[in-house]
């Protein structure tokens, strides 16, 4: 039989270290502010657009990676901040819109389709709170795009 004592705990390796408790903080905080991830989506969203027009330049303070290479970090970055905005339920039309506004964002980008899946599950997450919020999404085409939007 195990007892649960300060020190059994102390000894428990499976236990979460501080860094690891400050991570799951900072993750948490995250998630429970769309409102604040959402201008971040925007910012690293137009920070790639940006970097990719100059995509020779060459960064040397930034381990002489290149605007291309920078820029795919950029998008990674917008990735994980569209899917943590994703993965919460959307509470308002508000939320819900912004949801609409990354993937119509991500779905015209060229290439982004064939880079991640993100797009799809950004899509996904829309369509699911739509029916929550009592809101019907649907495609309607779109002359410069490859597909329709919502």
């Amino acid at each position: 039989m195990t007892t649960n004592t300060e020190q059994a705990a102390s000894d428990d390796q499976a236990r979460p270290t501080q860094s690891e408790l400050a991570r799951y903080q900072r993750a948490y905080r995250v998630s429970t502010r769309h409102s604040e991830i959402y201008p971040m989506w925007q910012a690293a969203m137009a920070h790639a657009v940006l970097l990719e027009h100059d995509g020779d330049r060459i960064y040397a303070d930034h381990g002489h990676l290149n605007g291309r290479q920078l820029s795919e970090g950029a998008r990674a970055t917008a990735r994980a901040f569209a899917l943590l905005i994703a993965e919460s339920p959307a509470r308002n039309e508000e939320e819900l819109s912004h949801k609409v506004a990354i993937y119509e964002m991500m779905c015209f980008l060229e290439g982004e389709l064939e880079r991640s899946r993100t797009t799809y599950m950004v899509e996904l997450a829309m369509h699911y709170d739509g029916i929550d919020l009592g809101i019907q999404l649907r495609k309607e085409p779109i002359a410069n795009g490859p597909k329709g939007v919502q």
